[in-house]
């Protein structure tokens, strides 16, 4: 029995489609198995919806004005990353520029006690707050040309000036950090000398904490906790960064840190 040409032509077609289509479906069935590692977005200023009476008064009326990151939120989420089998490393995807201290300490905490990796991605500033969260993790990647560091600390409190107008006043002891504060009208020296005080204190601890995650002499981290900030570039030669790069170079770091292929998937694409 001769089977036409036609016929041998369809034929080879469909065996053909038949391969292609299998081909796509095995990749799309490896694709789906490949173990995650979750990207979570962090744009904004941190804060801690955790203790909501910190922030009441004219800061919380200043901070609504701003884009926020909830510290609380992102803990929950790398608890819930600790007890998924899928999800082998997490990347904080950060561009932020400053929070409250309280806000940080509740992330770091988390950031420190997870067993699964934790790296950072700068994309365009991790300053104050922002770069203490970078640095708690185990590895930080930024564009050569993102802000990073601004590293100190600085204390708000409200008064009233001389005309009756409640105002903040800020508070720091980082040299370039009180280039940008209100010079504070009207307060009791006695009050702005202790918040000077205070902030200079708590930049210490919080350079000797740097110091301590990014491996860096204690001496080192003082002299850059003046409220510089520095490009992707700088920061890389004061040690401040790891790597210049993004989620795809942060990528490819943790497949070899988990000895895997690893699919990335950022946080909102996950079913709920």
């Amino acid at each position: 029995m001769k089977i036409s040409k036609t016929k041998v032509l369809w034929i080879i077609v469909i065996i053909e489609f038949l391969v292609i289509a299998g081909g796509i479906f095995y990749q799309s069935f490896i694709e789906k198995q490949k173990p995650l590692v979750l990207v979570i977005d962090m744009y904004g200023e941190l804060y801690s919806s955790a203790y909501p009476e910190l922030y009441e008064g004219l800061y919380l009326e200043e901070m609504s004005k701003k884009e926020l990151v909830s510290s609380t939120e992102i803990v929950k989420i790398l608890k819930k990353c600790e007890n998924d089998a899928d999800i082998k490393a997490v990347i904080l995807h950060i561009d932020m520029n400053g929070g409250d201290q309280v806000a940080q300490a509740e992330l770091v905490e988390q950031i420190r006690l997870s067993k699964k990796p934790v790296v950072a991605v700068i994309s365009g500033s991790a300053l104050s707050s922002g770069y203490y969260v970078a640095a708690a993790t185990g590895r930080i990647f930024a564009n050569e040309l993102s802000n990073v560091a601004d590293i100190g600390v600085m204390m708000l409190t409200d008064y009233t000036d001389k005309n009756g107008h409640l105002r903040i006043c800020q508070m720091s002891s980082s040299e370039y950090k009180k280039m940008y504060l209100d010079d504070c009208p009207g307060i009791d020296p006695r009050i702005y000398q202790q918040g000077t005080i205070d902030s200079y204190y708590k930049t210490r601890q919080m350079a000797m904490e740097i110091a301590a995650f990014r491996n860096l002499s204690e001496q080192h981290a003082l002299n850059v906790a003046d409220g510089l900030i520095f490009a992707g570039v700088g920061a890389l030669k004061l040690g401040l960064i790891d790597e210049i790069g993004g989620i795809q170079e942060a990528n490819e770091w943790l497949e070899k840190a988990v000895k895997t292929k690893l699919k990335i998937v950022y946080y909102g694409e996950l079913s709920p």
